[in-house]
């Protein structure tokens, strides 16, 4: 995901105009996305102005309030609503196989023989299915 676009956002909403800063809040953003990526499994778009937006807030939350363990509601109800309309996949390729390859291909899932389906999510080897011709998380 491309940070660059995400720091003119957050420091235009905390009304930064400088370059002084920038490290430090790139570190808050590249945290905050590999949080909801690595422990939410959100699988987010660059391309889509939620994400986007609330890797804004919630960077912008992150700085603004760096001794406060407490996350807000409205940014909790957002993980929740991202959470819930984020399991739809993007699969380019299904390919049926023996076992599970060593280095999988991105937006692949696989079939195995005992009928399971998997897909490379993330770093994890995770279960799916097709629900209503979508590609879900199990």
């Amino acid at each position: 995901m491309d940070t660059s676009t995400i720091l003119e956002l957050v420091k235009a909403r905390l009304g930064i105009s400088t370059t002084v800063r920038d490290i430090y809040l790139t570190a808050i953003i590249e945290s905050v996305i590999k949080e909801l990526q690595d422990e939410k499994g959100l699988v987010l778009s660059e391309t889509n102005m939620n994400h986007i937006m609330f890797i804004v807030d919630y960077a912008e939350y992150r700085y603004s309030n760096k001794g406060n363990p407490t996350i807000p509601r409205h940014l909790q109800f957002r993980i929740h609503n991202l959470m819930i309309h984020n399991k739809q996949l993007i699969v380019n390729n299904v390919y049926t196989v023996d076992t599970l390859p060593m280095i999988p291909e991105e937006y692949t899932v696989y079939i195995l023989t005992d009928g399971t389906m998997q897909m490379y999510i993330n770093g994890t080897w995770t279960i799916v299915s097709m629900v209503n011709s979508v590609w879900v998380v199990v």
